[in-house]
């Protein structure tokens, strides 16, 4: 399966939770999501042209309930069009090991509290992230082969929707952003 996404900075998150809700779009309760991702040892993840296979364990809070997601994301065109594969886990400790082990190092780790919204085959998310703000996301899982300008222009026609402007659009990974912000990434 693949995931292409789109992603814009949100200065006015109140404007767009109207503009969502007067669209009549509604949200999920918030989910705290807290993602620790590893890459191939020496492996930038702030490049474009980085199809090396990262791996993530997600550990969701969501109305009480606790769960933990393992995901293999590969690049296909940037960071935000990877070939995606995820399952849930029993064990987010022995998982880490075994991604450690088959020679992956921790990458970055952070947090963020998502409301999400499905519109068709899209999911539209509206998230605040630790450190770094607020954003709005919409991604649609697709096959392999998808045509990759199709599926974007299809994304920004919606978020422009609700008022979303093609100028603040982020095209990064929450990840390589938080990276950046600490200084361990140019």
């Amino acid at each position: 399966m693949r995931e292409i996404e789109i992603k814009a900075k949100v200065a006015d998150k109140p404007g767009l939770l109207q503009a969502l809700k007067t669209a009549g779009i509604p949200l999920s309760e918030p989910i705290t999501q807290h993602d620790c991702v590893w890459g191939l040892i020496g492996v930038d993840g702030g490049e474009n042209s980085n199809h090396a296979p990262w791996l993530r364990v997600r550990t969701e809070f969501k109305q009480g309930k606790t769960r933990y997601i393992f995901t293999l994301k590969k690049s296909v065109t940037n960071q935000l069009d990877s070939i995606e594969h995820e399952t849930e886990v029993s064990n987010p400790e022995e998982t880490a090991k075994i991604i450690e082990h088959s020679g992956f190092e921790p990458y970055s780790d952070t947090t963020k509290i998502r409301q999400k919204a499905q519109i068709g085959g899209v999911e539209v998310c509206v998230d605040t992230v630790e450190d770094l703000g607020d954003f709005i996301e919409a991604e649609k899982l697709t096959s392999d082969d998808a045509d990759y300008d199709v599926v974007v222009k299809e994304l920004w026609n919606l978020l422009k929707s609700f008022g979303v402007k093609r100028e603040d659009e982020v095209t990064e990974g929450y990840d390589v952003m938080a990276r950046r912000k600490m200084g361990l990434d140019t």
